[in-house]
């Protein structure tokens, strides 16, 4: 069977936020940021977008399935052992494939109209045929533009979720297309303190800004007490520590340093924010039961579903915080089936199906289903075949998109042949036909950034002529 060449075309990444900030880019999104204020900070309406990220990158050709006789015979002959048989998948409306049988709850958002299948995306520069990619694969030329490091997971994921690269910008841009959103967007919120971009994956590259900051959250109780040095937590006998973090916190007004008054600054206002978002939570927990407020249930030892639980905590709070428009990033892993995916594949696609119906369900009794959009994203798709005992780096994919402001019930773009050298194929992985630039800018349009602005935030959505999927009810 062929195979796809894996090796690395890696670009500097990781530039401190201070460089993009110098950087054109960086002035530009100040200045266009300062510009566009009067724009979204008379928002008056709640939106939240939740970003779903597929770390290792999901096999989705064993997600979505076709199920007439003759499509799954192709499939099956390049699947092996990872077939999925035709009986066991769950059918959908208007179209001959089938979900993976790990997903009844989604099979019914998506034939309920609240779910969306976006079809053969994937990180572009510009559009590509099948053959400028062989023939730029042959000659190494500089004819096309690609996505650097094709194939290579942290190129991929940092290009999936800033845009930029080498051959995009002439220099590596450190912000993500969620960040920069927030940066427009900060100003419809009226709390200084809590940040428009929460995080429960770490530190996401996603929603790195300029302006704005994110919030880092776990998933048991939010944020930690922010009280290691305060009087309290310490014994008498070492209470001269806490004099000394009272002398530290004192000399915003009185020093003539200005790396001292900085330092507290910081502190002070990440007190602020901890004691803020603490107050918020405390209002949606039950202490007497140890539990949450909300009557939906869900697994508690589903790690996915417990993130987006504590991200609805945080949007049931939003009127608490002032927010009018929050972006959340959440994330599972163990997506980079190479092996044992015949029984590590399923198992994580049941994750994915029991986190985000219980998810939808809290949305639905606070009644904010119509107001929030939950995306998958992951940062490449895999090949078309089996290695023998699961498959490895792709390219195009397929991604879903789920709430009641989605128009579902419908898979957006082509749905490719899944056979080796098909008009998709480039070598045992499929040419995506859309881009994560457009399947992005649908979802902001419907944040409420404006046309002008797609482009700013986008680098390379003006090289498509479509700036809109369609799969949102804008």
């Amino acid at each position: 069977m062929k195979k796809i060449d894996t090796g690395r075309r890696r670009f500097l990444g990781g530039m401190a936020g201070a460089s993009l900030a110098a950087s054109p880019l960086g002035m530009l999104l100040s200045m266009r940021g300062a510009m566009a204020a009067g724009n979204y900070d008379n928002l008056n309406d709640y939106k939240a977008l939740v970003c779903v990220f597929l770390h290792g990158g999901n096999d989705a050709f064993n997600m979505l399935v076709p199920r007439d006789a003759s499509t799954h015979a192709s499939y099956a002959s390049l699947r092996g052992d990872l077939t999925i048989p035709r009986n066991s998948l769950l059918p959908l409306n208007g179209i001959n494939h089938g979900f993976h049988p790990n997903m009844p709850r989604l099979q019914d958002y998506y034939n309920q109209g609240k779910l969306a299948l976006i079809s053969n995306v994937g990180n572009l520069v510009e559009p590509l045929t099948k053959q400028q990619y062989l023939d730029w694969e042959q000659s190494g030329g500089d004819n096309i533009k690609t996505p650097p490091g094709l194939f290579s997971h942290s190129d991929q994921s940092h290009f999936w979720q800033t845009g930029y690269g080498p051959n995009t910008a002439g220099t590596v841009v450190s912000s993500g297309w969620g960040g920069r959103m927030a940066d427009l967007l900060a100003a419809s919120n009226s709390n200084p303190y809590v940040p428009i971009t929460i995080t429960l994956d770490g530190h996401s590259p996603w929603e790195e800004a300029v302006a704005t900051s994110q919030l880092g959250l776990n998933y048991w109780n939010g944020v930690e007490d922010f009280g290691e040095l305060e009087k309290a937590s310490w014994p008498t006998w070492v209470n001269s520590r806490s004099h000394a973090w009272e002398q530290l916190l004192g000399l915003s007004g009185n020093s003539q340093h200005a790396l001292e008054r900085q330092t507290v600054e910081v502190i002070q206002r990440t007190r602020s924010r901890v004691s803020e978002v603490k107050a918020a939570l405390d209002l949606t927990w039950d202490s007497t039961n140890n539990k949450d407020t909300f009557q939906t249930t869900y697994n508690e030892s589903n790690n996915l579903a417990r993130q987006l639980r504590m991200v609805a905590r945080m949007i049931d709070s939003h009127t608490y915080f002032g927010h009018k428009r929050q972006i959340f990033a959440v994330s599972l892993g163990g997506w980079d089936t190479h092996g044992s995916q015949a029984g590590q594949h399923p198992e994580l696609l049941a994750t994915l199906d029991d986190a985000m119906d219980s998810f939808y369900r809290v949305l639905a009794e606070m009644g904010l289903e119509q107001q929030v959009t939950t995306f998958t994203s992951s940062e490449f798709g895999r090949t078309l075949g089996s290695n023998g005992d699961g498959t490895d780096h792709g390219w195009g994919t397929y991604l879903m998109a789920m709430g009641d402001a989605v128009t579902g019930q419908q898979v957006y773009g082509d749905l490719p042949l899944i056979e080796l050298d098909g008009p998709d194929d480039i070598g045992n992985a499929l040419l995506p036909k859309l881009s994560t630039d457009q399947y992005g800018a649908t979802l902001a349009r419907w944040f409420g950034v404006s046309d002008a602005d797609l482009d700013l935030i986008f680098p390379n959505l003006g090289n498509f002529n479509s700036r809109d999927i369609g799969f949102m009810n804008t």
